[in-house]
């Protein structure tokens, strides 16, 4: 895409009115990263992921004013927002589903026998209440707890750890080839515990965020981002570890 696009560009591309992007604006939730010489609104690709993740949140019925307090800048990590919003997504399909044959059975109940099944009624009712009463609990939790640690930790910490972490897989990633005993892979060995340890000491006062990541390691969710640690780099550190314990 462009370096940065108006927001006519932007309405059009995503399928919003004009008049909902300068709403956003107004409101303090999606602003342009930079205005043209003649004051048009510009948008970058971090803009439009930002919109992504506001779009979401409106189709999962989040009220604008909500969203605005879970996106606060820096509160929450993009890769792991978006797996949240895929999950909230992935359960939103299977309520609807569930809804649909309930509401499928009651139909067919009165065709057959031409009167309501009252207890069908009430399964349907229920169907859809459990749906409404679900609906982004997940996803608020996880986030605003995001949102509480990155306020906790500051942008300083914040930014000292993401520097720590990515010297050090640049250091894992160019030393795979050591014997995993020898006293270098050790020595990435003991930088690599430290961080881990440090990193769930602060994750501690939050064990429901501490294992929802963990799981999205697990699920891979994120392969092939580069940021974050990987299977080869988990794998040799696991061997690293393995040869001192031998």
């Amino acid at each position: 895409m462009p370096e940065m696009l108006k927001v006519g560009e932007v309405a059009r591309a995503v399928g919003v009115s004009i008049r909902t992007m300068h709403h956003y604006d107004q409101i303090g939730l999606l602003s342009p990263s930079g205005r043209s010489e003649s004051g048009y609104r510009l948008y970058n690709e971090n803009d439009l992921l930002r919109l992504q993740h506001i779009l979401t949140l409106r189709y999962l019925g989040f009220p604008l004013q909500q969203i605005r307090n879970l996106l606060k800048p820096s509160d929450l990590d993009l890769t792991v927002a978006l797996d949240v919003q895929r999950r909230a997504l992935r359960r939103r399909s299977e309520e609807l589903s569930e809804i649909e044959r309930a509401v499928s059975k009651l139909l067919e109940k009165r065709r057959e026998t031409g009167a309501w099944d009252w207890e069908l009624v009430t399964a349907a009712s229920a169907a859809s209440q459990q749906g409404l009463t679900n609906k982004g609990e997940e996803m608020t939790n996880i986030q605003q707890q995001f949102g509480e640690l990155g306020r906790k930790i500051g942008d300083d910490k914040r930014r000292e750890v993401e520097e720590l972490w990515s010297q050090l897989l640049a250091d894992v990633r160019a030393n795979q080839h050591l014997d995993p005993a020898s006293p270098e892979a050790q020595a990435l060995g003991d930088r690599w515990n430290k961080a881990s340890e440090e990193m769930a000491e602060m994750y501690r006062e939050y064990p429901q965020l501490w294992e929802h990541v963990g799981k999205q390691y697990e699920n891979e969710a994120f392969k092939d981002e580069q940021r974050a640690p990987q299977p080869t780099d988990f794998a040799f550190i696991n061997a690293v570890n393995a040869a001192r314990k031998k």
